[in-house]
């Protein structure tokens, strides 16, 4: 594979340590070399050809990097309280857009640990490169499927020139059209990307 190109993989991922399951997908539409997936996954997808299948160990700093002590931060309850949070060992969180874990509450203090809950961790993935994808209206397609989880047949679409014009519901976030457009212009050569949003009668 080469930087840039579109593939579609099927994959599982799993801690080293214990074989749990943490991730798993049938053709995932990536684009090599741009962060679609993990470091170390996508490293390794450049090395692959079509229809090869690998099992692969990807250590901490191709993954979700090392755990670090500073990491874990010290909170005030009263900060919670706030929020209306009464908090919880074990409770997620997401404090000044982190997303953290409650580690412990004990005399007014909260311990929450911001680290990836797999950060540390060696990870084992067994990946299989199912296809490529060559045409400009299959990687507009795909970048969709990507971002939204919409599966590409689904999405209707017009290509004008460098023009693509994407119909789409009324429910994606002003924030994934921008990655979406943004990625679109990127990768495909497109120069012009417009969302119009189509309202349906409900069936």
């Amino acid at each position: 594979m080469q930087i840039n190109d579109f593939i579609r993989i099927t994959f599982s991922g799993k801690l080293k340590e214990g074989g749990q399951v943490f991730d798993e997908g049938q053709k995932v539409p990536v684009v090599v070399g741009a962060e679609y997936v993990i470091s170390g996954l996508d490293k390794i997808l450049h090395d692959m050809k079509v229809g090869e299948k690998r099992t692969v160990e990807i250590f901490p700093d191709g993954a979700f990097g090392e755990r670090r002590t500073d990491f874990i931060k010290i909170i005030p309850h009263a900060e919670f309280v706030k929020q209306g949070t009464d908090p919880k060992p074990g409770m997620v969180v997401n404090m000044d857009n982190l997303r953290g874990r409650i580690l412990s509450v004990s005399s007014g203090r909260v311990k929450v640990d911001f680290n990836h809950p797999l950060a540390g961790k060696v990870l084992v993935y067994d990946v299989e490169i199912i296809s490529k994808i060559e045409h400009a209206e299959e990687k507009i397609k795909a970048i969709f499927e990507f971002y939204t989880k919409t599966p590409a047949d689904k999405l209707k679409l017009e290509v004008r020139g460098k023009e693509a014009e994407l119909y789409v519901a009324p429910i994606i976030h002003p924030v994934y059209k921008k990655k979406i457009a943004d990625d679109i212009i990127k990768f495909t050569g497109m120069e012009k990307v417009k969302f119009s949003e189509v309202f349906e009668k409900e069936k």
